[in-house]
């Protein structure tokens, strides 16, 4: 978790997907939302985007969490610019969770704006998909997955973007909405039953 006076560094969403990371420090944090000091503020975009990932050192490794760009009033009555913090931090370094190919099924899944999306793996922190819309490492995308007829919500953000055959594949890690409709409990069951039916395939063919 970011703490007062920790060091941290930037992402802006959107423009070029070259990972820029502008160095900082949260001055202070109330709840969610934290106020930062940017070490080289003449090297911030002209209008920086209202979407960002917040990268920072954790307890044993390199972390990151998304962020939204806001203007809130502080004890003195002043407007200030912070950043909300969502969702759960995450390891930076690497995707620890075991990661399972569906090129060969049908999973789908509803990513925001761009509707209906193949996925063509699947995590317990995140899934890759097709699409032929060009989106940014950072944008933010609500989620909505059906796993054995149960639908589940929440929110990813773009970690990588790879330009293909078919139109661009997404990294995405998700995050948000805990509970039995939340996402992170549907990317659990959707990465068993493809678990099971990668098995299954295999079994078949052995």
């Amino acid at each position: 978790m970011i703490q007062r006076e920790q060091d941290i560094y930037i992402h802006f969403a959107g423009g070029t997907n070259l990972r820029v990371l502008h160095a900082g420090k949260a001055t202070s944090r109330i709840d969610d939302v934290i106020t930062v000091r940017y070490f080289e503020p003449d090297s911030l975009p002209t209008e920086p985007a209202p979407t960002m990932t917040v990268f920072f050192h954790g307890a044993e490794e390199f972390m990151q969490q998304p962020g939204e760009l806001i203007e809130f009033e502080n004890a003195e009555g002043e407007m200030q610019t912070g950043i909300k913090l969502i969702g759960t931090p995450v390891s930076a370094e690497s995707r620890k969770c075991f990661r399972v190919s569906t090129v060969l099924a049908e999973y789908k899944a509803k990513l925001g704006s761009l509707g209906m999306c193949k996925l063509v793996d699947v995590s317990a922190t995140g899934v890759g998909s097709l699409t032929d819309e060009r989106m940014s490492l950072g944008d933010p995308l609500d989620i909505e997955v059906t796993v054995l007829g149960k639908t589940c919500n929440g929110r990813g953000v773009i970690q990588s973007v790879q330009e293909v055959r078919a139109g661009y594949r997404y990294g995405l890690l998700c995050s948000g909405y805990k509970g039995a409709g939340g996402l992170p409990k549907g990317l659990q069951k959707l990465t068993m039953d493809a678990q099971r039916t990668q098995l299954r395939r295999l079994s078949g063919a052995a």
